[in-house]
């Protein structure tokens, strides 16, 4: 019935009767927000439903985030699809958990400290200023209104205050924080050669029987999968932009309606350094308070900001930079801190200020003033602004007709292309883990695979892939999956069999010369025996990037070597190459606690103070869900 109402589409009749039908769906879609209880929830806290659209939503996009994430990877990572589906739901439930606990605690985020977090999102940011149409913009992008955002935005707000609260209790012992320093800082005296593959390849070739037991028991490696080619039709406003010139006039004109835009704000370069409460009493309040003033009057006798700032500051991005902020306009900070800011001289130091975070002491290194640029100087900028807005303009307008002639037009893409001047465009075949170009993108895999555009032959609807792009598509080519014969998988399972034998061969080889090292023999003359090199490079750390990945792990998985005079400690790895190697241990020197400057041990020591609070925070959020009543709908996710 459907496709006739498509083939039909433009005759009255067919027009009379989708008016009729639009009218009981209208009120049943009125019946459904009317009724509430219409709702079907996927999950169950407490009594707090969790709903199903909202859970689809956030299923679809973290699969979208997954897909872009690990692009080809996704399908045979996430091939049950029922593990991201969880994930999500066990994320709902702690969000509905934490939304509780906090409300419960007296937790609340103001519309103040909301539009503070907003504003400070470099990503919604137009010359540091805050950009309603940036934020809007990137929100189409991913489906969410405002209102849904700022939600999920206070819920998250709400969980950091949450995990503060709880994570401030965190505290490294000193001994803790020594042990910590003697394995990090911990070297390895090791020596190693390597085994290649290639000494190793020549062999006899796999039977007839050997291939045919490989080929049935890895029959799912010779399958080729599933795999469509699209048309499709592309409209981006960077594209319209390039066929936009515009005249002396226009642009003067542009400039005198937008001289605001150009306009640079007062901007300040300051260093901070923030000191946070150990609790959330009054007593903790005013020690860290005391703690700041101290620091106000080492600054003050000539201690250099940066190394206070490194060694006592608790906002761990800045402490790093020593302080600095680098230049910030209003709307960038907290209100009080931007007000302590912009009331200072260059070079002045602030009293203790008190906002989020703890105590906050400011050191004005900067000033740049505000002034207008003249239309001469930006110019260029006018020109590119100019374009885009038309640009953006011209999007709108063909994406609306672009939507309702590919829908009127169900089978063909050429009225559209012909009726807006856009080419269609062709695909190479991809499977359903994607292709290269448009073909990776996840909203074109989903649709290109989707019932309505691969099983009913219609053309997708258009689809946002960036901000100010969307395509449509349909199913040029469309090949079912098929399992490669024996005869045609012949040559790449003997290939696969030789190799698998030449590492076999390499690892025994290698392990032979391991009993040997172990034994007593002297590496260098077993490394001219094998015809390979013995390197010896000494004391190595963790994290030394000049060896082998691998070889330094097989290093440092090694047990100590024996106490008496020459004892080793000998262990091989075989590497992704397929080539084989020993490493030889031959002493451990730890780490000197005592040795470490004082900026390496305090980032060793948040680094262990946060890895501490996060293990706090979730062994708090297991003792809400073991203490709540949760229950799960398997079937309605």
């Amino acid at each position: 019935m459907l496709q006739a109402l498509r083939e039909r589409s433009k005759a009255w009749v067919a027009r009379v009767i989708i008016l009729l039908l639009i009218i009981p769906f209208a009120l049943w879609g009125i019946q459904e927000y009317a009724n509430p209880d219409a709702a079907v929830d996927v999950a169950s806290v407490n009594g707090t439903g969790i709903d199903q659209r909202e859970f689809q939503r956030a299923y679809e996009q973290e699969r979208q985030r997954l897909r872009s994430l690990l692009g080809k990877a996704y399908d045979q990572q996430y091939a049950d699809e029922s593990t991201v589906k969880r994930a999500v739901v066990d994320r709902m439930i702690e969000e509905v958990l934490i939304g509780r606990v906090a409300t419960d605690a007296g937790l609340r985020i103001s519309d103040a400290k909301l539009a503070e977090q907003l504003h400070s999102m470099p990503e919604l940011l137009d010359n540091g200023v805050f950009s309603k149409d940036i934020y809007e913009q990137r929100l189409r992008a991913i489906g969410l209104t405002p209102v849904e955002f700022e939600k999920r935005m206070r819920q998250a707000l709400l969980s950091d205050q949450l995990n503060s609260g709880v994570t401030l209790s965190a505290l490294v012992a000193q001994r803790e924080l020594e042990r910590m320093i003697r394995l990090k800082e911990q070297q390895r005296e090791i020596g190693y050669m390597i085994l290649p593959l290639t000494q190793f390849a020549e062999g006899k070739d796999p039977d007839d029987a050997a291939i045919s037991t490989y080929y049935l028991g890895h029959s799912e490696q010779f399958t080729v999968p599933e795999q469509v080619s699209i048309e499709y039709i592309d409209l981006a406003a960077t594209d319209l932009a390039l066929n936009i010139t515009p005249t002396e006039s226009e642009l003067r004109g542009f400039y005198d309606e937008h001289a605001a835009n150009y306009a640079v704000q007062e901007r300040r370069r300051a260093s901070q350094i923030v000191i946070a409460p150990d609790k959330g009493d009054a007593a903790a309040i005013e020690a860290a308070k005391a703690r700041a003033e101290s620091l106000v009057q080492r600054l003050r006798k000539g201690e250099a900001f940066a190394t206070l700032a490194v060694e006592f500051s608790q906002d761990a991005a800045s402490a790093q930079q020593g302080g600095d902020l680098g230049f910030v306009a209003r709307g960038v900070l907290n209100k009080a801190v931007e007000d302590a800011l912009f009331a200072m001289q260059p070079g002045a130091v602030s009293e203790p200020v008190q906002a989020a975070g703890g105590f906050h002491v400011l050191k004005l290194l900067e000033v740049q003033p505000a002034h207008n640029k003249g239309f001469d100087e930006v110019r260029s900028q006018l020109a590119q602004d100019y374009q885009r807005g038309r640009a953006e303009q011209q999007y709108f307008e063909k994406l609306e007709t672009l939507a309702n002639l590919v829908f009127e037009h169900a089978d063909t893409l050429a009225v559209a292309a012909q009726q807006l001047g856009l080419e269609i465009k062709t695909s190479a075949l991809f499977p359903r883990s994607g292709g290269e170009g448009i073909a990776g993108h996840p909203k074109v895999i989903s649709a290109a695979f989707g019932d309505e555009v691969l099983a009913r032959g219609f053309n997708s609807e258009p689809l946002e892939i960036a901000d100010h792009h969307s395509v449509v598509l349909r199913i040029k080519e469309h090949k079912p999956a098929t399992v490669r014969s024996r005869s045609e998988a012949r040559e790449q399972i003997v290939e696969r069999l030789r190799r698998e034998a030449a590492r076999e061969r390499t690892r025994m080889a290698g392990n032979a010369l391991r009993q040997r090292l172990a034994n007593g023999e002297r590496p260098e003359a077993l490394a001219q025996e094998y015809k390979v090199e013995w390197f010896a490079p000494g004391q190595i750390r963790r994290d030394d990037s000049k060896i082998n990945a691998a070889v330094v792990q097989s290093a440092f998985q090694l047990p100590r070597p024996a106490q008496e005079p020459k004892g080793v400690s000998v262990g091989g790895v075989a590497l992704e190459s397929g080539d084989y190697a020993i490493v030889v241990l031959s002493a451990v020197h730890e780490g000197n606690p005592a040795a470490l400057d004082t900026s390496t041990r305090v980032q060793l020591q948040r680094e262990l103070q946060r890895t501490y609070a996060a293990a706090e925070y979730q062994g708090y959020l297991e003792g809400l869900k073991q203490t709540a009543d949760i229950v799960i709908y398997p079937d309605k996710l």
